[in-house]
């Protein structure tokens, strides 16, 4: 009895060893952001549009990276844990350091090409937002729907681009330009039903002899306006990092900065 409990024992011992690595590790909080709930939810959701898409998605935590920089430390934790999908090893790591308050997306496969200047800056600009409240949660959350949206297009063929990030602006644009161009058409059919004519010369609302001028004077104002250029600063949170190659001989793309 006692061998058999041993043997069953060693099985489910063996099994768990087993499990792939990263369907575990998808999302690694060394530095402790995250709570169990909210680390149980955020790895639900990134673990489903993962397989979903055949897309891995990482999101990395370190107090201090010591002296290597966000690009090579993210890379490699990509690369040296086996992360990725597929033959080119698709995916996306986001990697903060709390200490440093530095922060890098590596993307890897055809991540790369997914990940063009729009969609890079739409992940930065909409997590630097939260993690500059250290609202950590949202800032994980807005990367894994942000890159769902981006591998939603990438199936039908299309990145993401200027018309889907300003959309709303451009409707609303289109909306005043059709109002705008409505009601010139309404005042200009309005002025056409007008037949009183508007006199251009002032001399047919004068009465003969009721208005004389003894002395003429023109007087003329001048004004002197001086400009200079002001100099304005440039904010460099966030940069692309460009198409690489990391330690392990794989190519990455990435972008990154301090918030």
């Amino acid at each position: 009895m006692n061998k058999n409990i041993l043997k069953y024992f060693l099985l489910i011992l063996i099994i768990f060893i087993t499990v792939p690595v990263s369907a575990q590790t998808r999302i690694v909080d060394n530095a402790g952001l995250l709570n169990a709930g909210e680390k149980e939810a955020l790895t639900a959701l990134i673990n489903s549009i993962s397989e979903k898409y055949n897309f891995d998605l990482v999101i990395v935590t370190e107090k201090n990276i010591g002296a290597a920089t966000p690009m090579d430390y993210a890379d490699d934790y990509f690369d040296y844990n086996d992360f990725g999908l597929g033959n080119d090893r698709d995916g996306c790591l986001f990697l903060q350091v709390k200490e440093s308050r530095e922060h890098w997306l590596s993307t890897s496969g055809r991540g790369i090409k997914i990940m063009n200047e729009t969609a890079g800056k739409k992940l930065e600009d909409d997590a630097i937002k939260h993690l500059r409240k250290d609202n950590y949660y949202k800032a994980y959350n807005s990367f894994i729907v942000n890159w769902e949206k981006f591998l939603i297009l990438d199936a039908k063929g299309r990145n993401y681009n200027f018309v889907q990030q300003w959309h709303l602006v451009i409707m609303i644009i289109v909306w005043a330009f059709a109002f705008g161009a409505g009601f010139l058409v309404v005042l200009s059919m309005k002025k056409s039903m007008n037949t009183a004519l508007a006199q251009t010369q002032a001399a047919a609302y004068i009465v003969p002899g009721s208005l004389a001028f003894k002395v003429k004077k023109d007087t003329f104002l001048y004004s002197q306006v001086t400009k200079t250029a002001r100099q304005t600063d440039v904010s460099s949170s966030g940069g692309m990092g460009g198409s690489h190659v990391g330690s392990s001989g794989r190519s990455h793309g990435g972008r990154g900065g301090k918030h």
